[in-house]
């Protein structure tokens, strides 16, 4: 069990005593870490199965530890009891168990954005907010935690009694009732203490207010808690959906007489990279701080590739080049890293063009398909007929001319909108429609296998037929989704309520269940996509500043979530990392000007390599104690004010402004201008 694990690693398994946090860098093994933590635990007889609470942020991560758990059992245990999911899986469990207690039905179904959106719809009178604006800003209070429920809106107030009267529960809910649960239950919350004898966090830099108030109360009253915390705060990310860096940084101060353990040797990169990664993580203030160092330094590997191209367009060109000179014909070892989703058009068209074969990461997942949501609604209206959301996405699917002045009337004709179905009055044609559309559930689904059960519904309720007759040009693929759902999802459970709550809890994962890397397909995706990822070849274009960074970090300060972010990036690559910058590139229709990234010019020269006019800087051994812009060339002292000068695209031109780093310039065909300084000649 320990034998294939280094001696920063092994220490983290059999440190077994108190609070420890362990700084996983990227590419160091946590996953093995964790898992053979675990088997140590149980072989060693500290703990049961069930005294193991493990816990996890995506069911990807969840599956894969409970994969690797089998593996180390040999019969000696097993690993199916020992508590592993993600934070939202595992409160959900404790939920269904404790749900008179938390003021639930114990049938109390879960909605996703879809269903929190037509909620608030149905609450607004007018507002200058969107109802999507609405679940952001009420996911983001729940996720806070207890304290941030004081002092909350009207609006917030009547969506939870609303939620409360459809007997269900959003996202943010799951964790959130699992706290006032324990806050109002003290015999509950002790049941559960003395249960977890050791509990475990994956990815613990990526906790949210509420994840930490539930590790807080679990460990509360305990001196010396087993709470193992297994994260590194350089790829914290995740700022923008809730998770607070200060836990990991604070971890210490949290959990009295804590140990802290770094594990960095990577097991990925080369050590260009990591020297590149490196160095420009030292720029960041708020770090715990540790080096990662390649487990083989035979050879350091290719340089960083940095390079500059006078257009977007060159840009995709190069890349696009590069790829095709793949003599092993294997495009799934190339990926392309962008900072957002807007960017990813021209490298598309350039790929469609030269015919690579590209897959759109993080484009719409499956559970977010309309199909697949829709023959949900239909399956979760089978099994709770009160789900009135579910009921008002499906009457139109298909139509059954039921306008708002019906709905109306079956609204008031009974507790719930199936019950009011029945019992409205209607003219004879949708009273035979209303009817039609009622027998179609009225079959012993219960007896009948999930698969079964779902395929006849969606026969029934002419669902299936809808796409069958469409016209649409996506209608067969919509078709083979529906299929897909059935045959493959469906099929694997005992029961559909079983299938129900996980669909629920995957309509909020942020993984996708594809292996992105089983597909013959250079990757496209945003670096937030890409984490947990890695790949032979990474291209890392558009670092360009108001880019990457993006204006918005640059004017609130948030630069060190930025640079994270940019190490995430690079560390990506496994054998080659190119990133570039464009002279000019065209962002929702303007062609902008903006000089290199200042990550660019953070890193140590020494591990870089500047191809197509990027100036080398001066090396970097220890960063600033206050970090900045570093690429600031020297200003003559005679200022440019006055100067004619030309530039590749925008032709001839006087400079009007010279701000140092940027020139604003008159050109004689385009107009006023702003141009880095770097990207003009002067004439004369």
């Amino acid at each position: 069990m320990l034998e294939n694990l280094n001696n920063e690693q092994r220490l983290a398994v059999e440190t077994t005593n108190g609070p420890l946090l362990v700084l996983s860098g990227a590419g160091t093994g946590k996953t093995r870490v964790l898992t053979t933590r675990i088997a140590y635990i149980l072989n060693n007889q500290l703990a049961l199965p069930w005294q193991v609470l493990a816990l996890t942020f995506t069911n990807k991560a969840a599956n894969e530890m409970k994969n690797r758990l089998a593996t180390f059992s040999d019969g000696a245990w097993y690993s199916g009891d020992v508590w592993c999911g993600t934070f939202h899986s595992i409160c959900l469990r404790i939920l269904r168990s404790n749900a008179e207690r938390a003021g639930l039905r114990r049938d109390f179904i879960i909605f996703g954005e879809d269903d929190q959106k037509s909620v608030i719809k149905s609450l607004l009178t007018t507002s200058t907010k969107t109802p999507g604006e609405y679940v952001d800003e009420f996911s983001a209070i729940k996720d806070k935690g207890l304290i941030a429920l004081k002092n909350t809106d009207k609006l917030f107030t009547a969506y939870n009694k609303e939620l409360a009267r459809l007997n269900a529960v959003d996202f943010g809910d799951i964790i959130l009732k699992v706290l006032e649960l324990f806050d109002k239950n003290p015999d509950i919350l002790s049941r559960y203490q003395n249960q977890f004898k050791y509990i475990l966090v994956d990815e613990f830099q990526d906790t949210n207010n509420a994840q930490m108030e539930f590790l807080g109360l679990l460990t509360r009253d305990i001196n010396c808690p087993n709470i193992c915390c297994v994260g590194d705060d350089d790829q914290s990310i995740y700022s923008w959906r809730g998770a607070e860096i200060k836990h990991i940084l604070n971890f210490d101060k949290t959990f009295k007489d804590a140990q802290i353990i770094r594990l960095e040797t990577n097991y990925r990169s080369t050590p260009n990279i990591l020297g590149g990664a490196n160095s420009l993580i030292r720029h960041n203030r708020g770090r715990l701080g540790k080096d990662l160092h390649a487990c083989d330094t035979d050879t350091n590997g290719e340089p960083i590739y940095a390079l500059t191209l006078p257009t977007d367009r060159d840009e995709a060109n190069i890349i696009a080049n590069a790829i095709l000179r793949n003599d092993t014909n294997d495009f799934s070892k190339f990926a392309l890293l962008i900072r957002a989703g807007s960017l990813s058009r021209i490298f598309e068209e350039e790929f469609a063009s030269r015919g690579i074969p590209y897959k759109l990461i993080g484009a719409t997942k499956f559970y977010d398909r309309m199909e697949i949501r829709d023959a949900i609604a239909y399956l979760r209206l089978l099994v709770h007929p009160f789900d009135d959301i579910s009921f008002l996405r499906v009457i139109a699917k298909p139509r059954r001319g039921f306008g708002p002045k019906t709905i109306e009337t079956i609204r008031t004709s009974g507790t719930t909108l199936m019950s009011g179905l029945r019992n409205a009055k209607l003219s004879p044609k949708l009273r035979a429609s209303a009817d039609e559309f009622l027998s179609a559930f009225d079959f012993e689904w219960p007896s009948m296998s999930p698969r079964d059960a779902a395929q006849k519904l969606l026969e029934r309720t002419g669902y299936l037929k809808m796409w069958q007759d469409s016209k649409d040009a996506d209608a067969t693929e919509r078709l083979t989704n529906i299929r897909e759902l059935i045959t493959s999802v469906i099929s694997k459970y005992d029961t559909l309520s079983e299938f129900l709550e996980q669909a629920s809890l995957m309509m909020t994962d942020d993984n996708d269940d594809e292996n992105i890397q089983n597909n013959n397909t250079v990757s496209i995706m945003t670096i937030h996509a890409a984490k947990g990822l890695e790949f032979d070849t990474v291209f890392l274009p558009a670092w360009e500043e108001g880019i990457f960074p993006n204006d918005k970090a640059i004017n609130e300060g948030a630069i060190e979530e930025e640079r994270r972010l940019a190490y995430v990036a690079i560390t990506r690559a496994r054998k080659r990392c190119i990133i570039s910058n464009a002279m000019s590139r065209v962002i929702f229709g303007t062609r902008q000007y903006n000089p290199p990234s200042r990550f660019i010019t953070e890193m140590d020269n020494r591990f870089l390599d500047f191809q197509g006019g990027t100036t080398p800087r001066p090396t970097y051994h220890t960063p600033s104690p206050q970090p900045h812009y570093a690429q600031k060339p020297t200003r003559k002292s005679e200022t440019t004010v006055g100067k004619l000068v030309s530039h590749n695209e925008l032709g001839s031109g006087v400079v009007i402004e010279d701000n140092g780093t940027i020139l604003t310039i008159a050109f004689k065909n385009k107009g006023i201008k702003k141009v880095a300084r770097d990207f003009i000649k002067l004439i004369g």
